[in-house]
């Protein structure tokens, strides 16, 4: 009714400007504080003629997911339209656009969403609100009765994680364990000097005798299955885009390539809020990696620097949990990790032991955040390169002690491909 009125004295203003400017001033400010009054429970009113028909979606990072909300009274914004819409949600998921459709009985919302790997969480939506005039703004936080989980899935689009990383060059893998040449333990004869061949492997005493250079022949040992456990805590969801993207492409690319080897891949992660693990994957399944990062659920207020992580505190347990369940022979382990402490190096150190009397190899693939951010983002602030200086001498001494067992590490610049 006020609004009606405010048309008709913009009309007769337009007639007589002179003699109605005060009166028209007058109403107008009357008018204003009428409806602030009013506001609150035309807010709460529309709010709650908000309805949702489920509340689980999932996509693929880089495509737009759209969620439909239905405003069943319509009338509540007849008068009043759309300015902006805020998302109120964790930080790795976020609003692209929307789009309005008007029934004859309730308008229908479409939220069109983008997000990083990960289930994310929405909690509602902010509605900003203005009438046709421009003279009055409302916020309408809407909560839904159930959060709304978007899952989304790790792309498969860029591939640049390389298998070969993970075992040096003498250390072949087949489908099947089979007795060749490599780098072992026995010796299967003695051959010539190629070059490109190590020089540990020059057999001193058949040089001597055939006056050349002689290199020993080793029975090489392969793996036919190889399991992967990546760490991740608060700071691999901080940083645009958050390392774990990059993470969970490396990962997905690591089990494409293995698979096409003909070998087994078994994935498990570890967060702050929980664990989980594939069965055994196969090109009949390869969809599970996937749906591993997808499960993975996005903290509220991901910090890029961490002291301490809960998740680097189980990482041996986990590890040995899985390697045992999973290998009945000798396997790869693949762990990628940010330690924080020496608390963590010394977990490292003791499951390498552990895994080292079992005959497996353990690979260590170091994850610092504030360098993955640096190495695969292309604006570099201030704040960022403070940030890495700090976590750069980290880095130093961990790989420090972590080489004190004759054992080499990598990290995120070694392979990783942004």
């Amino acid at each position: 009714m006020l609004l009606a009125i405010l048309v008709l004295l913009e009309i007769t203003l337009y007639l007589y400007p002179s003699v109605l400017i005060s009166v028209y001033t007058l109403v107008t400010t009357l008018s204003i504080l009428i409806i602030s009054f009013s506001t609150t429970p035309l807010a709460q009113h529309i709010a709650k003629s908000v309805a949702l028909e489920v509340t689980g979606y999932s996509g693929i990072e880089d495509e737009e997911i759209i969620i439909p909300i239905t405003i069943k009274n319509k009338k509540a914004l007849e008068l009043l339209r759309i300015s902006k819409i805020h998302l109120n949600s964790d930080p790795g998921i976020e609003l692209v656009s929307y789009r309005l459709h008007n029934d004859l009985e309730q308008i229908q919302l479409f939220l069109m969403l983008k997000g990083f790997v990960g289930t994310h969480s929405v909690k509602g939506l902010v509605l900003l609100l203005r009438d046709v005039f421009g003279l009055l703004n409302i916020f309408i936080e809407m909560r839904f009765e159930k959060d709304v989980e978007v899952c989304i899935v790790p792309s498969r689009a860029i591939a640049r994680f390389g298998i070969e990383t993970l075992l040096s060059r003498e250390m072949l893998y087949e489908s099947a364990l089979t007795r060749r040449k490599g780098m072992g333990i026995d010796i299967l004869g003695i051959r010539e000097y190629v070059s490109g061949d190590d020089f540990r492997r020059i057999a001193w005493k058949a040089t001597a005798k055939a006056q050349r250079l002689m290199v020993k022949e080793y029975e090489g040992r392969s793996f036919r299955n190889i399991v992967v456990v990546v760490v991740l805590h608060s700071g691999h969801f901080a940083g645009d885009p958050p390392p774990i993207q990059h993470i969970s492409r490396a990962i997905v690319d690591l089990v494409d390539k293995a698979l096409k080897r003909g070998m087994n891949v078994r994935v498990g992660v570890i967060t702050e809020d929980n664990i989980g693990m594939t069965n055994v994957i196969s090109k009949g399944n390869i969809h599970e990696v996937h749906k591993i990062f997808a499960i993975v659920t996005w903290p509220q207020n991901p910090a890029m620097i961490r002291s301490y992580s809960s998740s680097n505190r189980i990482a041996r347990w986990f590890t040995k949990h899985i390697v045992s369940e999973t290998c009945k022979e000798p396997c790869l382990v693949a762990l990628f990790i940010d330690p924080q402490d020496e608390f963590d190096i010394e977990n490292l150190k003791r499951l390498y032991r552990d895994l080292e009397m079992q005959k497996h190899e353990l690979k260590i693939f170091l994850t610092p955040s504030t360098s993955i951010t640096f190495l695969c983002n292309e604006k570099i602030s201030e704040h960022l390169i403070a940030l890495l200086y700090r976590e750069k001498s980290k880095m130093v001494q961990i790989t420090k002690l972590y080489m004190s067992i004759g054992k080499a590490i990598y990290t995120p610049a070694y392979y990783l491909y942004c």
